[in-house]
């Protein structure tokens, strides 16, 4: 009650209660948050407008990382049709395009080379000069390149057959061994391929498995096949 005759009272009084109308509003707002519980936000990922593309980049690349890790096959696409289209997804920058297709290619020749330069027993070097870990090593990738696409596999064959044959007179032609020339060309190779991943800002494919270091060329024929209507 009001009282104009004791005005401190009054101010008192009016001073309670704001108080209790601040309290009581208190407890409601209180009371509201613990019944909404735990902050959905807490759990979303967000981003803000200066880095929404890094934001799809990155959720690009988390699915593609989770396709490569996957067994399960996608309906309606062959196995070798899925080993390319995700080889594909860290490679889609021109450059880094072109750098492959020419260092990709090297990498293999300059690998067959190392293989070629291995020593073999004497009993078994008398067999041939194509008796070695690189002739080996080309039949058991071409059973690999076989199941996954016969059509690729022969040109794999092909290639390697004529890399082999440029190795086997390396030394002839040239004039240096097989195996300093071959670790100059995989040096090389290999810088350009990481600077091409630079400039595409992903890392490589066989980051996630090895099988695409086996699948690389399989994917620059894939694209010349293409080229020349040849279907695979």
């Amino acid at each position: 009650m009001v009282t104009l005759s004791l005005p401190d009272k009054t101010r008192y009084t009016l001073s309670l209660s704001a108080s209790s109308v601040h309290c009581t509003k208190t407890k409601i707002e209180m009371t509201a948050q613990n019944s909404v519980g735990p902050d959905p936000a807490k759990n979303t990922l967000h981003c803000d407008s200066s880095s929404d593309n890094k934001c799809a980049s990155s959720a690009e690349q988390l699915d593609a990382e989770h396709n490569v890790q996957s067994d399960s096959p996608i309906q309606g696409q062959r196995l070798i049709d899925r080993w390319l289209n995700q080889y594909a997804f860290y490679h889609q920058n021109s450059l880094n395009k072109k750098i492959h297709f020419i260092c990709v290619p090297l990498i293999m020749f300059s690998i067959l080379g190392l293989l070629w330069s291995i020593p073999m027993p004497k009993q078994v070097s008398t067999w041939g000069t194509w008796i070695n870990a690189a002739t080996l090593i080309t039949i058991l990738t071409s059973i690999y390149y076989t199941r996954l696409s016969p059509c690729l596999a022969i040109g794999m064959v092909v290639t390697a057959l004529a890399s082999l044959v440029i190795l086997e007179h390396t030394e002839q032609w040239l004039g240096i061994s097989v195996w300093q020339f071959s670790i100059l060309l995989f040096l090389i190779a290999w810088i350009g391929q990481f600077l091409g991943h630079h400039i595409e800002g992903k890392r490589p494919a066989f980051a996630n498995d090895l099988q695409f270091l086996l699948i690389g060329p399989l994917w620059i024929l894939a694209a010349l096949y293409r080229r020349l209507g040849i279907l695979y």
